[in-house]
């Protein structure tokens, strides 16, 4: 990978997400020495991230349902035809 994908990697929602998780719970753990706090955060932040990920493999699949643009006539040069018709 080059350094702006990488870049652009960590930028997202979901690594956000983890940097954050890991950094609320690193710090109960290492400053203020409160395992239950640490547990209860990681175990808060789990489902969110866990969440983030199905969805990101979900939207890279190749079988989802797309819905495609409606192609539209040109409404001008119908309306003038409808026009010269009368």
């Amino acid at each position: 990978m080059r350094l702006k994908e990488i870049g652009l990697q960590l930028c997202t929602c979901t690594w956000i997400e983890i940097m954050t998780g890991v950094g609320v719970t690193l710090y109960l753990v290492v400053a203020m020495h409160n395992y239950v706090l640490a547990a209860l955060s990681a175990g808060l932040f789990a489902p969110l991230i866990g969440f983030h990920f199905v969805i990101t493999l979900i939207s890279k699949r190749d079988d989802l349902v797309r819905i495609e643009g409606v192609i539209r006539t040109n409404e001008i040069s119908d309306r003038d035809e409808a026009m010269q018709r009368s």
